[in-house]
Formats: structure tokens, C-alpha cells, sequence
């Protein structure tokens, strides 16, 4: 593993400031009930084509959940309703959209200490669960696409008393098991999102930590077309770990990977040659920093998104960062209500409309969706 010194990753502390362009805003978005909502994932064929996916809890226990998806036709969010597996709880984490016609989602179905990967394919008329043939063990945290018949879902499965690297592969007919390596041995690896380049040029990234419970560090694995294989990725000195959440690329030289640390947001680029950690701002009055969701628009117009903990007031607020080409800022978000807020996912249409979801508390402390959009 890479590692850099300390005095690399001391930031800057910024002022958040508004990026050229429109301000970021809130966007209404319904729930499917009065419990718990969440979305988690969003992808945007067109700017009247958006979707979100997540999670929506049939009560406060937190037991049963179904699948929750939402579509903005341009006007404005509605909720679509999607199937759901026979596990007490179906989460959808991700979604890519290849046309209006032809979308994926994918996640995980949780029944006790059991998980399984959930998949779903919207036709243009209706959402539908889709069988792989790999494996029956399992969730997905991201998928990504190449071409209608080249789309890649990443997570977390099992080998052994280990949890391992999972990646399956939509050749057009079929959803398969792909291999992937792994950090071993004694060690648990696990993959948070994708970002597909070519189809010879595909990018996983996430966590791999031994199980003697030393500190975590990054993962990324890269697919050339033939197999997939680990990529030494940079991890800082922060002894409790370094994760990696969200990629995105602009180029094969040119590929970004966020997630968090104890103290610092994480953010790491690709070069062509190797992966190095590029500073990120401090926030003032704030700890915990984490961004989980990235998008690259061009090489200088690159977003992340997450939150921070506002020390003052004891709550989480909604985090986007700006790279410019030469560093990261702060931009300005707003924030629903004086309670948590927080962004799990971005996304930008063709024409560059930026979308990002996520979760707020109410008064009554539950959590309800949260979509902001940020214009061109």
C-alpha cells in the first residue's frame, strides 16, 4: 500500500462558497409512508429522466423494509412502485440508467444474519426483479455501465469466515459471477461502488481489513478486459482506518475515488500509473467529514457529495465538494429543517444538472428523503 506523510493531508480550512453556476437547491420529494425513508442511489438518463432508489420501513423497529424508487419526469419526484424479495428487508443502494427504457438497480435483500444480492431492471413500463447466476450470498452496494449488454454490479459476499469481493456481469441474457481477488489471507474485503470507462477499463473500490482487526485501508480493483486484479491504492496514517465509498472517472488517467477517515474526507486520483491522495478542505466547526458519493463531469468540474458533523449543534449536514482541477472546495448546500441531514449519492445528466440524495430528520426525528439539484 501507498502511503503518504502527515503534512500532505493537512488541508486548508475554506469558506464554503458557491461554485460558478446555479446555487445548490432543495428539491420536494415524497416518502412512501410515515416511517423511515431513505434513498440511497440516483442515476439520470435525461434532464425530465431521474431516479432515485432506496429503502422505506414499515415501522420503528427497523425489521421489514421494502424497496423504495422514485422518478422525476421534470416537473416534479413521484414514487414508482417496485417489486420486492422475500427477505424481511430490501434495500436498493445504486442505479444506472443505460437509456429511458433500459435501467438498473441493485442492493441487497436481509432476512436475520443472511443477505442476498437483489437486482431490478426497469423496461420503460414497470420494474421487476432479475436473477444472476452466481451467487445466492451476498448485497450490492454499486453498478455501473458500459452498454446494454456490458453492465457491472459490485459488493460484498462471503468466502469462508471472510467477506469477500463480489462482482457480477450483465452480458445482455444473463447476470453472471465474475472472479475477483482479494487481500488475504484472514482478511475482509468488500467493494462499495464502480465506475466503468471502456468495456476493458473498469474501476471497484472499497474497504479491506484484516480480521485481527487492525485498521482498515482502501481497495480498488481494475477489469482490463480479461480479469479483474488489485491495484495498490494510497491509505493516510489515520490508525482507524481509511474506506473508500464512491468512483467516478473522466479518462483512464483520470479517475477519482472519495470516501473518509476518522478526521479527514478522502479523496484519491488515478493518474494512469498509480493512485495518490489529493488534499480536502477542513471545515470549520466541524468534524467527521465523509463523502460517499462522486461524479465527474470533465476534468475540472468534479463533485462529491456527503456530510459533516456540526460540532456546535450536535447534527449532520449535507457535504459537497468541487474539484476545479487544481483542489477541492467546500460548496455551499442547504439543509432541510435544523435536524441530521446528509447525502448519500450524486449524479449529473447530459446536459449537467447535478442530482443528490440522501436522508433528513423531521421533528419527530424520523428520517424522510432529501433530493437537492444544482442547475448548469
Amino acid at each position: 500500500m501507498k502511503t503518504m506523510s502527515l503534512p500532505f493531508l493537512v488541508a486548508i480550512v475554506l469558506v464554503a462558497r458557491v461554485a460558478p453556476g446555479a446555487d445548490w437547491t432543495l428539491i420536494n420529494s415524497p416518502n412512501a409512508n410515515d416511517q423511515a425513508n431513505e434513498l440511497r442511489g440516483v442515476s439520470a438518463a435525461a434532464d425530465n429522466d431521474a431516479w432515485a432508489v432506496g429503502t422505506v420501513y414499515a415501522d420503528n423497529t427497523f425489521t421489514k423494509s421494502r424497496t423504495l424508487i422514485e422518478h422525476w419526469d421534470g416537473t416534479r419526484w413521484s414514487v414508482v412502485k417496485s417489486p420486492n424479495t422475500n427477505a424481511s428487508i430490501n434495500i436498493l443502494e445504486a442505479i444506472a440508467a443505460v437509456t429511458a427504457n433500459d435501467i438498473w438497480a441493485v442492493g441487497v435483500g436481509i432476512t436475520g444474519f443472511s443477505t442476498t444480492p437483489l437486482i431490478e431492471h426497469w423496461n420503460g413500463i414497470a420494474w421487476s426483479i432479475v436473477a444472476n447466476r452466481g451467487t445466492t450470498v451476498g448485497g450490492l452496494g454499486g453498478v455501473a455501465v458500459v452498454s446494454a449488454n456490458d453492465v457491472w454490479a459490485v459488493g460484498t459476499g462471503r468466502a469462508g469466515d471472510e467477506d469477500s469481493t463480489l462482482i457480477l456481469h450483465w452480458n445482455g441474457a444473463a447476470w453472471s459471477l465474475v472472479p475477483s481477488p482479494n487481500v488475504g489471507p484472514e482478511v475482509d474485503n468488500g467493494l462499495a461502488a464502480v465506475t466503468a470507462i471502456a468495456s476493458d477499463d473498469v474501476w471497484a473500490v472499497g474497504t479491506q481489513q484484516p480480521t485481527s482487526l487492525t485498521a482498515p485501508h482502501t481497495l480498488t480493483l481494475h477489469w482490463d478486459g480479461t480479469a479483474w486484479s488489485i491495484v495498490p491504492s494510497a491509505n493516510t496514517r489515520q490508525t482507524s482506518g481509511n474506506h473508500l465509498l464512491a468512483v467516478a472517472a473522466v479518462a483512464s488517467d483520470d479517475v477519482w475515488a472519495t470516501g473518509f477517515t476518522p478526521s479527514i474526507a478522502l479523496a484519491e486520483h488515478w493518474d494512469g500509473n498509480s493512485w495518490s491522495l489529493v488534499s480536502t478542505p477542513l471545515i470549520t466547526g466541524a468534524s467527521s467529514p465523509s463523502v460517499s458519493g462522486a461524479v465527474a463531469l470533465a476534468n475540472g468540474d468534479v463533485w462529491a457529495v456527503g456530510q459533516f458533523f456540526q460540532n456546535s449543534q450536535s447534527r449532520s449536514r449535507t457535504l459537497t465538494e468541487l474539484w476545479n482541477g487544481s483542489s477541492w472546495s467546500v460548496v455551499s448546500s442547504p439543509n432541510r429543517g435544523p435536524s441530521h441531514n446528509f447525502l448519500n449519492a450524486v449524479t449529473a445528466t447530459p446536459s449537467g444538472t447535478l442530482w443528490a440524495v440522501g436522508v433528513v430528520y423531521n421533528n419527530q426525528f424520523i428520517e424522510r428523503t432529501l433530493i437537492l439539484q444544482k442547475l448548469p
